[in-house]
């Protein structure tokens, strides 16, 4: 079966040149040019990958983003954006945004993103990943339980593991990390001061399960996915 793929983009030529990008004979291709047209397309039908600009017209591609994970938590989302903004990032991943490309962009690392996404993603639901039976988060009061005990964390550590709980499949920098903490005004964290963070949540998370639930991707960042080239 096709990977049904949205295209959300006002230009046509970049629409295209994306489009153009995608073997046919794996995915089924829509393209909507702008935000209206796009949010009834996501209204009206189920899409395994989307990829959204944000400046668009009637509706932008922010809350398209928070509209489509409403909607649906499967559905891969890609912004390819000429904001390349730390602040716009971040904010796209609180959305619930998978990854993030500025434009301009190689059409074929967008293509192998895609690729990776869909196979990821494929990958989680016929292996559900096992942390969420035991792990619980709870919003409100902005905690996590493993195995109904509470995790006693900083703000700094929680909004940290709150990220990637968030979004199992992104792997997110050191960089990233410390700019989402930065954002949140919890201080200006450095990339040591990401390791150190990630080093006591591993310790404290320990006291509770033997299984190694934060996992690091050498030369990348950190992941709650675990797969073949974690360490």
């Amino acid at each position: 079966m096709k990977h049904k793929i949205l295209i959300v983009e006002d230009e046509l030529d970049i629409a295209n040149l994306i489009s153009n990008r995608l073997n046919k004979d794996e995915y089924d291709v829509h393209v909507a040019l702008n935000g209206t047209e796009a949010l009834e397309l996501i209204k009206t039908q189920d899409f395994d990958l989307v990829s959204l600009d944000i400046m668009l017209p009637g509706i932008d591609g922010l809350t398209l983003c928070k509209e489509l994970r409403k909607r649906n938590l499967n559905t891969l989302i890609i912004i390819v954006s000429a904001l390349d903004l730390d602040e716009s990032k971040e904010k796209a991943y609180s959305l619930g945004a998978d990854d993030y490309i500025s434009k301009p962009f190689q059409p074929k690392l967008l293509a192998l993103k895609i690729a990776s996404l869909l196979h990821r993603r494929a990958e989680i639901l016929q292996s559900p990943l096992q942390y969420k039976k035991f792990i619980e988060h709870n919003s409100l009061l902005q905690s996590f339980f493993i195995h109904n005990e509470q995790l006693q964390l900083t703000p700094s550590e929680y909004l940290i593991f709150e990220t990637l709980f968030s979004n199992p499949i992104k792997i997110f920098s050191k960089d990233e990390l410390s700019q989402i903490l930065y954002n949140e005004d919890l201080g200006n964290i450095d990339r040591e001061g990401i390791r150190t963070h990630i080093y006591t949540l591993r310790k404290k998370i320990s006291h509770f399960t033997t299984e190694e639930i934060i996992q690091t991707v050498r030369g990348v960042g950190f992941t709650l996915y675990k797969d073949v080239k974690s360490r």
